[in-house]
């Protein structure tokens, strides 16, 4: 027995691959919805040769999964895009919970009010028949501000995130933990719910500073909350599951898309099935990059999937908007910082705005040509109305130097970042008085997004991180 939750050697793996049997065609034939509500419980676990497939009530069951996020879609909107999931042959719901949009900034946590309402969600998808696949993080990455981790976590310099080794991370996230399980857990697919798995964290196999330590926490405390099975989601390499995976989770892959992804993750954490928890038909955009473009591959991966009756998800299904200030950023460029669009449309087959394009309908040929008549797939609903707005011409209403609030002044060795004023988003402004003096460079090595340096309250530069700035030109001859 392996003490390490790492890959298996080579001998192991030529004396296993002849006994892998992973879910077949049959999977497909498994039309078991929920109850539109919640009443008999439905057994999810794993089973089959080697314990490689998904059974639902004791038959084995394709997943076939859209990924939308309800805070990125107007609540009015959801179970619009949750019944276009529904159209396209598709039988779950897979969405993240974003930490720091329901954390309050009281410590309270809000799961009720607009696109926050959890718990109205999951009623919607098993209204409509749909399982889920629950994601809470804590860390979700998903193209949001800090993957979904409160600011104030970043108050402290010395902080570590994901990690055993830091108390005060540990006991926020334990509370969070603690609040949407208590939301969650009627929903399960045990107590007559929708929810057939729970991710464990996201894509910890990609994080610099692996503590094997909080995955096995995070199990614990999961498994002790009544909820499971589970599974860890990270890249189709060694070097992303080595040393995160957990014994008798599932390994799912972002994405796995042929037979050589689906042994590499049998190799690494034999005995649970394996499925394609982001199969991406299209991509995200960051500022400067140009418009959106679904990607045309998607559709000879979804027949793959169809035809071998394996598990995948689409993420995303429908993207939705980044509302406020909430995007976040990649690593990378010319500054090692990519920031996300406020728009999350991602190339998706139902785009931001709901409608359906022509790989929508590709793929739901191809998903309908394997399902039995049982499946009973409704037609896709209506387009929404969408209104127009007219050509205007934008007026000045106020100056930003005449509605400044009251400042707060001290003495610093240097400025105090963002959390350390605990604000997360918006605008901050510093100021100060500095001598008159010859021409010279004015460095600002942390501006963290963008900033704007003004004299005299006359704009002279801007640093841009996208593009690796960090320095402006301070005029001569000025006065103060």
């Amino acid at each position: 027995m392996m003490k390490q939750h790492g890959c298996m050697g080579a001998v192991a793996l030529i004396a296993g691959m002849a006994a892998l049997a992973w879910g077949g065609p049959e999977a497909v034939l498994n039309v078991g919805k929920p109850a539109p509500t919640r009443g008999t419980p439905a057994v999810f676990k794993f089973g089959g040769e080697d314990n490689q497939e998904f059974m639902l009530n004791g038959k084995p069951f394709q997943i076939r999964g859209a990924e939308m996020h309800p805070q990125r879609i107007p609540r009015e909107y959801w179970r619009h895009r949750i019944r276009t999931a529904k159209a396209m042959g598709l039988n779950t719901i897979a969405f993240y919970v974003f930490w720091n949009d329901h954390e309050q900034p009281d410590g309270s946590f809000d799961f009720k009010t607009g696109n926050r309402d959890l718990a109205a969600f999951l009623k919607l998808c098993q209204e409509e028949g749909m399982w889920v696949l629950f994601r809470p993080g804590p860390y979700v990455c998903g193209e949001w501000d800090l993957g979904g981790l409160p600011h104030y976590l970043l108050k402290d310099p010395k902080a570590k995130l994901r990690t055993t080794e830091d108390a005060k991370f540990m006991k926020a996230q334990a509370r969070y933990l603690e609040a949407v399980a208590r939301v969650a857990e009627p929903f399960l697919a045990k107590n007559g719910g929708p929810i057939l798995m729970t991710q464990l964290e996201n894509e910890y196999g990609s994080y610099q500073r692996k503590d094997p330590k909080y995955m096995e926490w995070l199990k614990t405390f999961w498994t002790r909350k009544g909820f499971g099975p589970f599974y860890t989601s990270d890249g189709a390499g060694e070097h992303y599951l080595k040393g995160v995976t957990l014994p008798g989770v599932a390994v799912v892959l972002d994405p796995g898309l042929n037979d050589g992804h689906w042994k590499i993750a049998n190799k690494c954490n034999p005995g649970v099935p394996v499925f394609s928890s982001e199969t991406y038909p299209g991509w995200l955009r960051h500022w400067g990059e140009g418009n959106w473009n679904p990607t045309p591959e998607i559709v000879d991966h979804v027949r793959w999937f169809m035809d071998k009756g394996r598990s995948f998800s689409l993420f995303v299904f429908h993207g939705g908007t980044n509302f406020g200030f909430t995007a976040g950023a990649n690593n990378g460029g010319p500054g090692q910082y990519q920031p996300d669009l406020t728009s999350y449309d991602y190339g998706s087959p139902v785009d931001e705005h709901g409608r359906m394009n022509e790989y929508y309908t590709r793929m739901r040929e191809i998903i309908l040509a394997k399902l039995p008549a049982e499946a009973a797939v409704p037609e896709p609903p209506a387009d929404i109305p969408s209104m127009e707005i007219p050509e205007f011409t934008p007026q000045v209403h106020a100056g930003l130097w005449e509605n400044l609030p009251r400042p707060f002044r001290s003495k610093f060795p240097q400025p105090p970042y963002f959390e350390q004023w605990n604000q997360n988003q918006g605008m901050a402004i510093y100021s100060t008085a500095v001598p008159a003096g010859p021409s010279e460079a004015l460095k600002l090595s942390n501006a963290n997004d963008y900033a704007q340096v003004y004299l005299n309250g006359e704009l002279i530069g801007t640093l841009d991180r996208r593009l690796g700035q960090k320095s402006t030109h301070m005029p001569s001859s000025w006065q103060i």
